[in-house]
This record gives structure tokens, sequence and C-alpha cells, in this order.
């Protein structure tokens, strides 16, 4: 026990310490102390003075090196962007999704296979719309429904939910519905695709912040882990990751939904 809690400070002191910043932090707050004691009896008030900043430096780093600062771990997570995590993507509050939609300033992208949870919420319709209307652009893309990628979904789906490629055509539907009742200039900012790939991933994608879920084989979507992820200023990060394997969906595996084929997507029943 003892050992392991040696090993733990010795590697929590390393690695704060091999950051320049608390490095030079931690001696400005030895140096202040220790020109403290050198003029103690012939320099008052200052010497207390000096005294009481550096103790309130060392204290600083004393409670950054027991806290989340000297966890390599942790910090790691800070630096690759990740700010938040859910083990279960349906612990999310509900009510919070068309909440990150209305606070979308000049970017939305949605990544998923039906988009069920968006189209169910009573207020996505008209905050979308509103959105747009703001100036907005706006992505979404769905899972294609006569792709082979749907296909095996659905069949991984079939036993616990109602099937998957009914519930893609009727988002669609829903959306081109709304796309359809917005203005000229409007519509051509809300873009929707379909995709044929590995149905491996769903990203709410809001200007420099992203909720993505990594879904898992055979479980339901919703159970699926979810992390936050924010844009950081350097390329090796999980955002830029993301938003790479985004743009290889759109230029690569996906097609436009247009006037001309959407029909192709939409309910096979016309009375569904």
């Amino acid at each position: 026990m003892k050992g392991r809690l040696i090993r733990s400070l010795w590697r929590r002191c390393t690695f704060l310490f091999g950051q320049k910043y608390w490095l030079i932090i931690g001696s400005v707050g030895f140096i202040l102390e220790a020109a403290a004691l050198a003029t103690w009896k012939d320099w008052q008030p200052w010497s207390a003075i000096l005294g009481g900043i550096g103790g309130s430096v060392l204290a600083t780093v004393l409670v950054s090196l027991g806290g989340p600062a000297g966890d390599p771990v942790y910090q790691t997570f800070l630096r690759l962007g990740v700010t938040d995590f859910y083990s279960n993507r349906d612990n999310y509050p509900k009510e919070r999704w068309v909440g990150l939609l209305r606070q979308a300033q000049h970017e939305c992208i949605l990544l998923g296979q039906a988009h069920g949870e968006w189209c169910a919420d009573r207020d996505f319709s008209r905050t979308l719309a509103e959105r747009v209307r703001a100036g907005v652009k706006v992505q979404i893309f769905f899972l294609d429904p006569t792709g082979s990628a749907a296909a095996l979904r659905h069949n991984e789906d079939r036993e616990r939910l109602k099937p998957l490629k009914p519930r893609i055509r009727a988002s669609i539907q829903a959306v081109w519905n709304i796309r359809e009742g917005l203005e000229a200039a409007a519509k051509q900012r809300l873009d929707l695709y379909v995709y044929n790939a590995t149905p491996s991933l769903g990203l709410t994608w809001i200007d420099e912040t992203m909720f993505v879920t990594h879904y898992l084989s055979g479980f339901i979507n919703l159970t699926s882990p979810l992390l936050r992820v924010e844009f950081r200023p350097t390329s090796n990060t999980l955002f830029t990751v993301y938003m790479e394997n985004v743009k290889e969906i759109r230029n690569h595996f996906s097609t436009p939904i247009t006037q001309e084929n959407i029909a192709r997507y939409l309910p096979e029943d016309p009375n569904a």
C-alpha cells in the first residue's frame, strides 16, 4: 500500500513538473519563500508579504498536484478535447438535445441512422426551421435505407425495436417536409444526405462542440457510450478525427437527397 502511494505521488510529480508552466510557478514560490527567510529580520513588513505570496503560490501547486491537474490520464482527456462522457447515451437528458440545436450559431451536423429521437421531439421542427432561417448551415446524414449497411443494422435491431429501414424512411419524410416548408434561401442551408457505410458512429456537431456516440454491434443505440468533445487549436485531437471522418463519409459514401431522388427514400407504404 505504501509503495503504491509513493509510486502514485512520484508519477504525479513527474507529470506536473514536467510541464514548464507548473515548474516555473513552483520555482517562483520557492524563490519568494527563500527571499522572505533571508530578509525576515531586516526587511519587515516586506519579507512577511513575500512569505505570504510564496506560501500561497506553493499551496496552489500542492493542491494542483493532488487534484486533476496532476493526473496525467485526466489531462490527456482534456488535451484530446474530451470534456464529459456518459457510459450510456440515454443518460443524457432528452430535453437538452434540441437545446443544443437551438444554441447553434454557424453550423450543425447530425450524423446518425434514423434520427428518430430528433424527429420525435415536438420542438425539433420549429427549432430546425428557426436556426436555418437565422443563417445556420445544417447537414443531416441518414443511413441509406436502400443500402447494405442499413440491411445489416436492420437485422440486428429487429428483435428489440421497430424495423430500422421504415424508421429511417419516416424520419427522412419528416425532415424533408420541414425543408419543403422553408423559404428558398433557408432551404439552401439545410442539406440532407443518405450514406452507405459502416454505421459505427452517431454525431451531433454544434459549432465547436461534438456529442459522439459509438454504436455497439447487437446493442440498441440508446445504450451506447457518449462523449462530449470540444475543439482544440491543435491537429492531434478527437475533434479533428471525427471532423475528418464526417468529411470522408460526405465525400465518398454519401448521396445528397434532392427533388429528383427523394421518392427513393420515402416510406414504401404511403399510409405509414
